[in-house]
Order: structure tokens, then C-alpha cells, then sequence
């Protein structure tokens, strides 16, 4: 199997977080569990085969994409197909990034899955036959960053206020969102407005998905665990609280999390057993 991942110079580097490409990836399981992580992904498979999304209590298939496919913020966990001899292309958007690149209101994609030439019209599908040509990863990945930079928005004064926030609530998930946006130049409502069509979530929502991001680590490095001392060093108000957010974001209680996923290596993908 191959497997790479490259973070793209500047200025890309500044609303792209990174590429990834695989290929003959051979899954043991047919569907998987994707926690939100706050990014916007442009998702292209090079392989012919169609994925799908599924409904997250049935895992019923819901949706069907081909070729290219633009992945909006989620505020809850994804149910998705996962195939033999897969062959994808990934960008990953820093939160904030996309609107580099995708026009409109971000806000537009949030719990969305759309066909990518839905917004880039021809110019995805052009990248994507390009890719499919390229020899090695590393020519996908200069090709994507010549895609990007022709492609690229200008950055106007509120893409870079957007991104301080960003940078704050990543540095430290327990902040007081008031103190930060006191020190904006904008009122509460006009930075959340701007926040919102920029990253497709509310400061709160994403300071929500960045504190649980920091959880999971937390969890399975541990052979003990106190869910009262994990929901207190979390901030969480009392550990109900606690279990309701974990619930909405991995589809887990925290104890069905480490029985079912406990040994599981992955970040924020987490394999499902097939429905019957």
C-alpha cells in the first residue's frame, strides 16, 4: 500500500493543511466512523469505485459520489464506505481555509456532502484527470499546488481575523470565547457571522470539536481511567455533560468507546462492524 502526505509550501500553507494520497488500501471492514475535526476536504478518488455516506443509526446507504466531492464542516460523527484497492486523493482544508477556494458562504456545506464541480464547476474534473495521469505522489502534489494557486481567492481582512480565532481556540480549547472576540475589533455578532461563513461552524461549535479532538489521546493512552478526573481536566461542566458531548461526536458513549474502539490507532477514523 501506498501512502503519503504532504503539507504544501507557502502561501498555500496558510488555508490548505495538507494532501494525502493512497493507494491498494485494504480495509477490514466495510464502513467507517469519521469524527468531525472541523475541516472542509476536496475528495477525489482515482479507482472508479462509488462511495457512500450512510445513515448514522440504520447504516443504510444515504448518498452516492464519483470522482470528486467537497466535504463541509460536520457537527456530528459521518458513517462512510471504505473499499478494497482504494486509490483517493485528499485535500484538507484548515479551518477558515476554504474560502480560498470554494466561493459563497461556507456555511452553505455544513453537514453536507456535495459533487465538487457542483461549486468548481470543469476545473475539478480537469485536476482530477490530471491526477489520474500523474506517474508518482509527488507529481499529484505539484499538480494540486499549481491547482490551488491559480484557483486562489484573494484575502480580504476578515479571512485573516477568522483565522486568529482559529489559531486561539486551537491553542487553547478552554478559552472564554468573550475575552477573544473582546479583542477583535468586531461585535459578537458580526464575528460569529464572519467565523460562520468562513469555517461553517460557530466559534462555540468549533472550541466544542477541538476540545473532544484533545480527548480521545487522552483516553486510550490510559489503562485507568476516572471519567470524572478526564470531564473536570476537560472543562466539561459535569461528566452528563461529558458523555452527551462524546456521544455527539463519536457516536460512542466513553465506555462503548473503549470497548469497541479501544485498540484502534487511527486519529479520527474508527472502523464499523458490518450491519446484519
Amino acid at each position: 500500500m501506498i501512502f503519503e502526505m504532504h503539507q504544501p509550501q507557502a502561501p498555500l500553507d496558510s488555508y490548505c493543511a495538507q494532501f494525502i494520497y493512497y493507494k491498494d488500501f485494504q480495509p477490514q471492514h466495510r464502513i467507517e466512523r469519521v469524527v468531525p475535526d472541523g475541516s472542509i476536504y476536496l475528495i477525489f478518488e482515482l479507482d472508479g469505485i462509488t462511495r457512500n455516506v450512510f445513515d448514522n443509526e440504520t447504516l443504510k446507504p444515504i448518498a452516492e459520489y464519483k470522482e470528486a466531492w467537497i466535504s463541509g464542516a460536520h457537527s456530528q460523527y459521518m458513517s462512510i464506505s471504505a473499499h478494497d484497492q482504494s486509490e483517493m486523493f485528499v485535500i484538507q482544508f484548515k479551518p477558515g481555509g476554504a474560502p480560498r477556494l470554494l466561493p459563497g458562504d461556507i456555511s452553505a456545506l455544513t453537514n453536507r456532502v456535495i459533487p465538487a464541480s457542483d461549486i468548481l464547476g470543469q476545473s475539478v474534473t480537469e485536476l482530477r484527470a490530471e491526477l489520474l495521469k500523474a506517474a508518482t505522489p509527488t507529481e499529484k502534489f505539484k499538480l494540486t499546488e499549481a491547482f490551488l494557486t491559480v484557483q486562489a481567492n484573494a484575502v480580504i481582512s476578515a479571512d485573516l481575523l477568522v483565522a486568529e480565532l482559529v489559531l486561539a481556540i486551537q491553542a487553547n480549547s478552554t478559552a472564554q470565547l468573550k475575552e477573544l472576540i473582546a479583542a477583535s475589533d468586531y461585535s459578537q455578532k458580526q464575528l460569529i457571522h464572519h467565523f460562520k461563513t468562513r469555517v461553517g461552524l460557530t466559534p462555540k461549535m468549533f472550541q466544542r470539536m477541538v476540545r473532544f479532538g484533545e480527548i480521545l489521546p487522552r483516553i486510550m493512552e490510559r489503562q485507568t481511567i476516572s471519567w470524572d478526573k478526564i470531564s473536570v481536566e476537560c472543562h466539561y461542566f459535569d461528566q452528563s455533560h461529558f458523555i452527551k458531548e462524546f456521544k455527539k461526536f463519536s457516536g460512542y458513549s466513553p465506555r462503548e468507546f473503549l470497548t469497541a474502539q479501544g485498540d484502534h490507532q487511527g486519529a479520527n477514523f474508527f472502523p464499523l462492524a458490518d450491519p446484519e
